[in-house]
């Protein structure tokens, strides 16, 4: 999931890919959307949690 930010400060409306935004903030996990408000200047915060690798002796679970 990743926190799209307007240009704009505050706006409120329809947005980038018709995403809805609120105060200047809209969420989605649309990687296409996510690239392409990073190409028009949109500040773009990635919040999912990001997967630890596992330890060099540690094997992956099934």
């Amino acid at each position: 999931m990743a926190v799209i930010r307007t240009p704009v400060e505050g706006f409120t409306g329809r947005g980038v890919a018709g995403l809805h935004f609120v105060d200047g903030e809209a969420e989605t996990d649309d990687s296409a959307v996510i690239a392409y408000a990073i190409r028009r200047g949109y500040d773009v915060e990635d919040t999912a949690p990001k997967r630890k690798a596992p330890a060099k002796n540690e094997t992956p679970k099934e």
